[in-house]
């Protein structure tokens, strides 16, 4: 009889531990690193069920909702975590009625070394952005038919295999600082500005610089340093903390599936290209850049190159808005490869 009683309390504790288990922003990144066979009875502990998913749903693979229990102290916040799969994407989403629980999470996010953009008042934004590592988290706030709801949205985005990064065209996965963080480490990834005019400097950051392996990443979201615009591939890196190091690195190591590389000389590139291509001259306000046009084995419109001449900018060839490539290699000008601009894909 004793026994059959301590079983009792026992199951009674175990149940009122589950129920009042609560779920917080931690939980929902311990999720994304759970295999998908133990996120069921991760979730079922922490007071979550499995919900039927509408058939109309056209991304979320499950869905679990906050189980109700009547002695619960809160009865009335509502949660649900979605399971998400955009291609080869997934993310996971959290939501709340509680701004409370909300506001807490984002101050936990900030704790643990979540960078975001400082400058915003995040009690007046509809949505922020936590980025560590390979880790994103975006907090939003929407409201539909007078109901306010709040969500953290979080994508981790995978580590690719060291030996799939040989190309300068492989960088182009990398679509935000942390991300390439999450890569090459810290210290290989530094924070800097690049002179995108004269006048104009946008923030960017610099893979390996000093080194013959540097590389700049443009963004198009500066605060957030977020969302590539493109990646440059140069001897000579147009950044301000390039300007304080004053050693020769000689030619950078990073090359193209097809061959270019930065110091690579008109020659070469017409023998790659086993075909003419156009220049732009000095009376284009593009002078010394490779027309975007596929007229060999190269299609100059996926990849811009600009190429740079000692002595040239008087030469009577370049006084046009267009040059062969052939008639500056038949004047035996020392024209080469300067920088190499990479775009990412199209979504």
């Amino acid at each position: 009889m004793k026994r059959f009683l301590l079983i009792l309390i026992l199951l009674n504790f175990a149940n009122s531990v589950t129920q009042g288990q609560s779920f917080n922003i931690d939980d929902l990144i311990s999720m994304a690193y759970l295999p998908s066979g133990n996120i069921n009875r991760f979730m079922n502990r922490r007071g979550f069920e499995y919900a039927r998913t509408s058939p109309d749903s056209k991304w979320v693979v499950a869905s679990f909702v906050w189980k109700f229990y009547p002695k619960r102290k809160d009865t009335l916040t509502k949660k649900s975590i979605d399971l998400i799969k955009k291609g080869s994407t997934r993310y996971i989403s959290f939501h709340t009625s509680s701004l409370d629980e909300f506001q807490d999470d984002e101050k936990r996010l900030i704790k643990d070394d979540f960078f975001y953009d400082h400058k915003l008042d995040m009690s007046k934004e509809d949505s922020v952005l936590f980025q560590k590592r390979n880790i994103s988290v975006e907090a939003i706030t929407e409201t539909k038919d007078g109901v306010t709801e709040y969500t953290f949205l979080l994508q981790q985005k995978e580590i690719p295999d060291v030996n799939n990064i040989k190309y300068a065209e492989d960088l182009l996965k990398f679509d935000s600082h942390e991300y390439l963080v999450s890569f090459f480490g810290e210290q290989n990834v530094k924070k800097d500005l690049y002179y995108f005019s004269e006048k104009e400097l946008k923030k960017c950051s610099v893979l390996f610089g000093g080194t013959s392996r540097q590389v700049v990443f443009v963004w198009n979201d500066e605060n957030n340093l977020d969302k590539l615009a493109y990646i440059l591939v140069s001897n000579i890196m147009p950044t301000e903390g390039a300007e304080k190091f004053n050693e020769v690195v000689g030619n950078n190591e990073w090359k193209l599936q097809n061959g270019i590389y930065a110091g690579m000389s008109i020659e070469e590139l017409i023998k790659l290209n086993q075909n003419d291509f156009g220049i732009y001259g000095n009376k284009s306000e593009l002078s010394f850049m490779i027309k975007p046009a596929e007229n060999g084995r190269i299609d100059f419109r996926k990849t811009a190159v600009l190429l740079s001449c000692n002595h040239c900018n008087n030469d009577n060839l370049f006084n046009r808005q267009e040059v062969s490539a052939l008639d500056v290699e038949r004047e035996n000008l020392p024209m080469y490869v300067f920088d190499i601009i990479l775009y990412p894909p199209h979504p």
